[in-house]
């Protein structure tokens, strides 16, 4: 008899603990991993696209008005109350495009950087002189290599830069229209290519329109330095000197592609049940 009582309480604690466990509430999920915002930053490297214009500083100044004659020669008096070989008209602006590339540092709201650029400059023949058509000199390429220095407000960026600026230089000219004693005479001098190296400083704003996409607008002051030519007559040996020299205000927006520019944080291992 007491055995029965004992097997039926037990039976009946089992059924109901069973209810009670049923009515117990479930133990809910983990919650789901949800990563963290990207931070923003211009840290990185980039390489991007540039155009503008190239625009003479003394656009108006022709490089035969600071000539040093020697030998007796002159510029030959014209009829316009001038001398001849003293327009200018072909110092124009010159359309520029190319490609730079770079890489950034951001500390805090601060970012530094390293830049470099080529591009060529198309059109535009740079202090024209004297009676011919091919007179002149013509940069045909410009290259720099900065330093940036700037202020992050999140995706835009102001910042100023400054260094070596290189370019390609052609003197096309080698006729001269001039006179030796009252004489006219032609000076000429041979046509020659080579690299000026100076300096430019300027500076910009940039906007990252996407984490890894970027537009920039600039401005820099180009200064190659001075460049000597000599012009001689053959026959006399009387001539001139023209030190002409190569300072340009650029103007010109880019777009520019990051790598790895921006940051999160790996996500944790979860469990699952």
């Amino acid at each position: 008899m007491f055995r029965k009582l004992l097997l039926s309480s037990v039976g009946a604690a089992t059924i109901a603990g069973t209810a009670l466990a049923a009515d117990l509430p479930r133990r809910a999920p983990p919650p789901a991993y949800v990563p963290p915002v990207p931070i923003f930053t211009w840290t990185g490297l980039y390489i991007g696209a540039i155009a503008g214009g190239a625009f003479p500083v003394n656009n108006n100044s022709s490089a035969i008005n600071d000539a040093v004659f020697f030998g007796g020669a002159t510029p030959l008096a014209g009829s316009f109350g001038g001398f001849v070989g003293t327009n200018n008209g072909g110092n124009n602006g010159r359309f520029l495009a190319g490609g730079e590339a770079g890489v950034n540092w951001q500390i805090n709201q601060f970012v530094l950087g390293i830049e470099g650029d080529g591009q060529v400059l198309l059109g535009g023949n740079n202090n024209n002189f004297g009676l011919f058509p091919n007179n002149g000199n013509n940069m045909g390429f410009l290259g720099t290599l900065r330093g940036r220095g700037g202020i992050a407000f999140d995706r835009f960026l102001v910042y100023g830069t400054g260094g070596v600026a290189f370019g390609g230089n052609s003197d096309r000219a080698n006729t001269f229209l001039g006179a030796v004693a009252g004489v006219p005479t032609i000076f000429t001098a041979n046509t020659s290519t080579g690299t000026q190296i100076g300096y430019t400083v300027g500076g910009g704003v940039e906007y990252a329109v996407l984490n890894n996409l970027s537009i920039k607008a600039e401005y820099l002051f180009v200064d190659l330095g001075r460049r000597n030519r000599t012009f001689i007559d053959p026959v006399t040996g009387a001539g001139f000197f023209i030190n002409h020299r190569e300072q340009d205000h650029v103007v010109r927006a880019g777009l520019n592609y990051r790598f790895d520019w921006s940051y999160a944080a790996p996500a944790p291992v979860v469990a699952r049940y």
